[in-house]
């Protein structure tokens, strides 16, 4: 029927495996949610250190995930005529700065 060298044979094999896997682990994860705590592999705080977001330039914001040149500046320009965050819940009074995007980067800043 079909006639596929080896070398497709082998990654035929290797894309079913991977689709099994996965498959596997979506199901795991929706029957067992505390899984997902329990497999993060990535711990987004020791790849990202904290950045104090009072002493932090528009470059250091700009290095994490989330934020880019136009927020990085709107937080800038925000601590320049407000003075120094005093939470960082404070930053959802940044222009552009909605709630989703809060969420995403809060784990990123800190406040000394």
């Amino acid at each position: 029927m079909f006639h596929l060298t080896q070398q497709e044979r082998y990654v035929l094999f290797i894309l079913a495996a991977v689709l099994f896997v996965g498959t596997l682990l979506q199901l795991s994860f929706k029957k067992y949610p505390e899984l997902k705590d329990i497999v993060n592999l990535i711990d987004s705080d020791h790849i990202y250190h904290k950045i104090n977001l009072n002493t932090a330039t528009a470059e250091d914001l700009e290095s994490l995930p989330y934020i880019g040149q136009y927020t990085a500046q709107n937080i800038i320009k925000y601590r320049q005529e407000h003075g120094s965050f005093m939470s960082i819940k404070e930053i959802k009074n940044v222009k552009g700065i909605r709630d989703k995007n809060y969420e995403r980067f809060k784990k990123y800043l800190k406040i000394k």
